[in-house]
């Protein structure tokens, strides 16, 4: 089975609480692209006007591997549409404050699972369980770009005291921009390090030349790499302390699962496996739904049930509990928020487009999700078919 084949097979409709007002200091508009991921976008249309790219207004960042739809407000900007290419700005009108996460909703997407080999009742057995049960709300691999390397996470590092480690993996291994932009300058990195003078030419960004101008212009020790940190930028930082979260999150939850019996298969991920079930019994429904799991942060505040599953995913880790998942590191902080356990996908429908072969056929699913919520899990809880996972 295959998605994104072309772009066109992953469609993502951005939905909103944003509409023209007739009246506002910023210009929206709706950016349709096609094969660029928003950052590159949004740094084309900034260079173009000549703006600073943190002063446009956006909810989401979509994937390069698809046409997608959100979005956008200027400060000022032309009431006209722009266009680049494989992108396009239509003008919508005015609005009296910017596009933000805040306002994003959520998406709508149009994804075409190319050569299926289920059977139509098979598929049709799956979306409706989907339908009635949900799919555990993982947060998938595109989460976990920073770590796509396979060597850990930088914020674990950190937590355990290994700031050296933890330096080497965010600056190193990890990249907050597109790897093949960065690569020169990562192995640059890897042949030098911790000696980095001549890596400097190379640095990508204005934090990273400072970076490694302050390394190479200090002895290697313990209160180098911390002090180092403080060159690191914020939004980075966060970013990390997030990812990590998250992989302990899909810890927590998959420790859920397995200790009520959950757990019906599995599908191989990035970071290990996925647990996923088949059905649910109406009063383990009712609890899943209604379940909202914390981010793990320092002074959450839980059950002693629940508390007793972070405990043991965090010992897991080398960390000996919530009140040490902390850092020496300034910005690198862990911030909670509840999330949904199971999501549901909205308005789930299944249509055969072609049929190949009596037993392969290609297929377009439509459905509602809600922000921070992943449709590639919903393809892998209804085809049990680890797409796009990276499998050693």
């Amino acid at each position: 089975m295959r998605i994104k084949s072309r772009p066109e097979d992953f469609v993502v409709y951005e939905v909103a609480d944003i509409h023209p007002e007739g009246r506002g200091e910023y210009a929206l508009y709706r950016l349709r692209k096609r094969g660029l991921t928003t950052w590159d976008v949004l740094g084309e249309i900034a260079r173009r006007l000549r703006l600073r790219q943190d002063v446009l207004g956006y909810g989401g960042l979509k994937d390069r591997h698809a046409v997608s739809y959100q979005f956008v407000t200027i400060p000022g900007g032309p009431k006209k549409d722009l266009h680049g290419r494989d992108w396009h700005l239509e003008y919508l009108g005015q609005v009296s404050s910017p596009m933000s996460k805040a306002r994003l909703r959520g998406n709508l997407f149009e994804i075409t699972v190319r050569e299926v080999a289920l059977s139509e009742e098979e598929l049709a057995r799956e979306v409706e369980a989907v339908r009635q049960f949900g799919v555990p709300n993982y947060f998938d691999e595109q989460r976990f770009g920073s770590v796509r390397h396979r060597q850990g996470f930088a914020a674990r590092e950190a937590v355990r005291g290994n700031l050296e480690r933890a330096l080497y993996l965010l600056l190193v291994e990890g990249s907050h921009y597109d790897y093949r932009r960065t690569e020169r300058f990562r192995e640059c990195l890897r042949r030098h390090w911790p000696e980095v003078k001549p890596c400097l030419p190379l640095a990508p960004s204005p934090w990273e030349k400072r970076l490694v101008e302050f390394l190479a212009s200090h002895r290697p020790s313990k209160r180098t790499f911390k002090r180092a940190f403080g060159l690191v930028d914020s939004e980075y930082l966060l970013m990390l302390a997030h990812a990590y979260q998250a992989y302990l999150w899909n810890e927590i939850l998959k420790l859920y699962l397995e200790k009520r019996g959950l757990v019906h298969f599995r599908l191989p991920y990035l970071l290990g496996e996925f647990f996923f079930y088949q059905e649910l019994p109406p009063e383990v429904r009712e609890e899943l739904s209604a379940l909202r799991l914390p981010l793990p942060s320092p002074r959450l505040k839980l059950s002693e049930d629940l508390r007793g599953l972070y405990e043991e995913v965090l010992r897991r880790e080398g960390i000996p509990g919530l009140s040490r998942l902390r850092t020496l590191v300034k910005g690198l902080i862990f911030k909670t928020y509840p999330r949904e356990a199971v999501v549901f996908p909205g308005d789930l429908s299944c249509e055969i487009l072609e049929r190949k072969e009596p037993s392969v056929r290609d297929v377009r699913l439509r459905f509602f999700l809600p922000r921070g919520s992943y449709a590639t899990l919903v393809l892998k809880r209804i085809f049990r078919y680890p797409f796009g996972s990276v499998v050693s």
